[in-house]
């Protein structure tokens, strides 16, 4: 089991029981008002990609091929809403070189193709991740089958319009101490110096990119924050080129316990102080137990959240926010493969699954009026800098 499905598996649920009691029976009518008032409100509101803009910053979001290829409405959505898109698994090892030496680009192309026709940035994700390689990739690969891999992708990209940045090394970090062998917190039998040479390797390929060591559980300041931390400053103190720190932020909120704004910031001063920029990679937001009686209750609860956690990213430093999709119609918490064992095994629960900024019909929800007005609060990054 894969250290993120370990991570979403700490959620509770209620019963069907009190679902009934709660009268969710009758959401679909609420929605429906719901989603009219949103789509009054949307018509006349500026965009998510606008407002960042104008603040000189970028939002975005995970893009499906598939999904882009299929569903128009999907595609003009992302238009309209981002300045930067990063392809959900397009890029990753097992679709870019399912087989030693040969590479295949087809849909990577197709949503590098979209970016530029609408004059958005893509974010490559990923170089290197211990999930969706081939099988004949260990983990960690040597430096040559590295090697080969890196020069390959970001040698197709290397004179690309709309690909500025890399996730050169995701989800390395351990998640606690039993979990590594070296006193930097990377996963046991990750050695430094293998990370180091990967970000010496990325930057010869491709000195124009920025370059990103991406993880998630890294936000609260505590034992894996720290670990990361002291990760990048290893990583810079040995000439390796990074410029960006990639927070996951697949965060969970609770009425019964507080999100760490303290901690964060602590984190966010950090990387300052190293030079590096934090960058919201693959935000979204589930509601912890326990849970509000109404979806009403749930999508505020999400907003704020998302406002809350926004608010600290912002005073921190944070430029570029991208969300892990932008409707719940594609969310990965949806996907078999990631989804708590609980709701494959009680699909009413699934309602509960609204974490993204947009609904299944492609409608507004409070979430996106709570991060539009996040950036609208937000300094001027171009003032600060």
């Amino acid at each position: 089991m894969s250290d993120r499905r370990k991570f979403l598996k700490r959620a509770g649920f209620t019963t069907l029981s009190t679902l009934l009691a709660m009268g969710f029976l009758h959401k679909d009518k609420r929605e429906q008002d719901n989603t009219n008032a949103a789509i009054a409100n949307y018509e006349t509101t500026p965009s998510l990609r606008q407002l960042a803009t104008t603040k000189g910053m970028l939002y975005g979001a995970a893009i499906s091929s598939d999904a882009l290829q299929k569903e128009p409405d999907y595609a003009k959505l992302l238009a309209r809403e981002c300045s930067i898109a990063t392809p959900n698994g397009e890029l990753k090892w097992s679709a870019t070189e399912a087989k030693p030496g040969v590479f295949t680009f087809e849909l990577a192309d197709l949503i590098a193709k979209f970016c530029e026709q609408n004059n958005m940035r893509m974010h490559g994700h990923t170089l290197l991740w211990h999930t969706a390689r081939p099988d004949w990739v260990p983990y960690p690969p040597t430096f040559k089958m590295l090697e080969r891999h890196v020069k390959g992708v970001m040698g197709h990209y290397r004179n690309s319009k709309v690909l500025k940045s890399w996730d050169v090394a995701n989800e390395v970090m351990a998640n606690s101490p039993e979990e590594t062998d070296n006193p930097y917190g990377l996963q046991r039998g990750f050695k430094p110096e293998l990370l180091r040479d990967l970000f010496l390797l990325a930057a010869s390929v491709d000195p124009t990119k920025k370059l990103c060591l991406n993880d998630f559980g890294i936000e609260n300041g505590g034992w894996k924050s720290q670990q990361f931390l002291k990760t990048i400053e290893y990583l810079k103190n040995n000439g390796a080129k990074i410029d960006w720190a990639g927070f996951q932020s697949h965060l969970w909120f609770s009425k019964n316990y507080p999100f760490d704004e303290k901690g964060f910031s602590s984190v966010l001063k950090r990387l300052k102080d190293m030079e590096v920029e934090p960058v919201v990679t693959e935000l979204d937001i589930v509601i912890d137990t326990p849970f509000p009686e109404t979806i009403e209750e749930l999508d505020k609860m999400v907003a704020n959240s998302y406002k809350q956690f926004l608010d600290v990213c912002f005073d921190g430093g944070v430029k570029t926010v991208i969300t892990w999709g932008i409707t719940d119609r594609h969310t990965w918490l949806r996907y078999p493969e990631w989804m708590p064992q609980k709701y494959k095994e009680n699909p009413e629960y699934q309602h509960y699954l609204r974490p993204l900024p947009f609904d299944k019909k492609l409608k507004p929800k409070p979430a996106f009026y709570s991060i539009s007005q996040a950036f609208k609060e937000a300094s001027d990054v171009r003032r600060r800098s």
